[in-house]
């Protein structure tokens, strides 16, 4: 296992004898709840047994490539099994990774279908991941979904923790204001924003829009007066890349104002987040709660994350509820000291 892994081993061999013994059952579907991000390694025992056996598995996620993190694991303990990534068709190889958008035009039968709804960004509502899982039911002949939330269909269910012990899942912080955020900002942020330029900080400043994006980059640029930073404007995919470049130079803190809110984090090393306008019915719970997941995995801190606006969504509400429920289970196991 690589050492910059730092996971709670309890923990993970608790989930991996759970999916050993429901594997042996006759109950087709183990639903497994936790946090966004969390880690893939949960799977390899039990893909290393199943492949050991001449078994086939399919593994559907939202990327349009192999789950690299459980590949590196995998290729420790078996250096035989083979892996590919289709968009059609039958799978061939021991393991077969899908993006979940292609479900549909998969054919074949697998011993086990794996649909991780957590390893990337997930756009999807309970009512079409019901119905992906339902198709992944007509596909293979044990199911595990590995999600946020229970999504209503009969079989086994768990709940685990997030296996990075050092620190507490990132519960977002709440700026409400009655200043147009099209053309000023709160005084509570400027706060915020003034001790990020002081630490020198990688700032995301997101916007839901381009017209948003706009006229927020303007403001930033023309109105607010921080001389230790540097802004940035991407709205385009190529302009991300640059921003690679351009962070390794920390003279000074970079505010990095956009609308890409799932691109950015992949590319980027962010130490905090600020979703203006987040009242905006683009920032579903589910993209806040994955925000949170996210950059909360790639920073070795607790980072802030500051959901801006003029009034409290519902998904506002529930990105918060469910942040504070991840760490309830986190605090009740004893897993992290706070």
């Amino acid at each position: 296992m690589s050492k910059d892994i730092q996971l709670n081993y309890e923990e993970l061999s608790y989930a991996i004898g759970k999916i050993a013994n429901w594997y042996k059952k006759s109950i087709k579907l183990l639903t497994i709840l936790t946090v966004p991000f969390n880690t893939s390694y949960i799977f390899s025992d039990i893909i290393n047994e199943i492949s050991n056996q001449g078994e086939k598995i399919l593994y559907v996620w939202s990327n349009n490539r192999e789950n690299r993190e459980l590949l590196t694991l995998l290729r420790e303990v078996n250096l035989n099994i083979t892996y590919s990534y289709i968009e059609c068709g039958a799978g061939i190889t021991d393991l077969t990774f899908v993006n979940q958008k292609n479900i549909a035009l998969i054919k074949g039968t697998y011993d086990l279908v794996i649909f991780d709804d957590i390893g990337c960004f997930s756009n999807l509502d309970n009512r079409s991941l019901r119905q992906k899982i339902e198709r992944c039911t007509d596909l293979g002949k044990k199911v595990l979904f590995y999600g946020i939330e229970k999504i209503g269909l009969l079989g086994e269910v768990i709940e685990i923790s997030s296996y990075n012990y050092r620190k507490p899942f990132v519960e977002p912080r709440i700026l409400t204001t009655r200043i147009n955020l099209n053309i000023d900002i709160p005084y509570n942020l400027y706060e915020y924003l003034k001790w990020f330029e002081i630490n020198k900080n990688n700032i995301a400043i997101y916007t839901p829009n381009e017209e948003k994006l706009d006229l927020v980059y303007d403001y930033f640029e023309t109105q607010l007066v921080m001389k230790d930073v540097k802004i940035i404007k991407v709205s385009k995919q190529e302009e991300i890349k640059k921003c690679e470049r351009v962070l390794k130079y920390k003279d000074k803190a970079i505010f990095i104002i956009t609308n890409k809110l799932e691109e950015l984090s992949e590319y980027c090393l962010i130490d905090n987040a600020v979703v203006l306008f987040s009242d905006n019915g683009r920032y579903t719970y589910k993209k806040l709660i994955y925000l949170c997941g996210k950059i909360g995995k790639i920073n070795s801190e607790l980072p802030e994350i500051l959901l801006v606006s003029n009034s409290v969504s519902s998904d506002m509400d529930k990105a918060k509820y469910l942040a504070r429920e991840f760490n309830k289970k986190i605090w009740e196991k004893k897993l992290v000291r706070l």
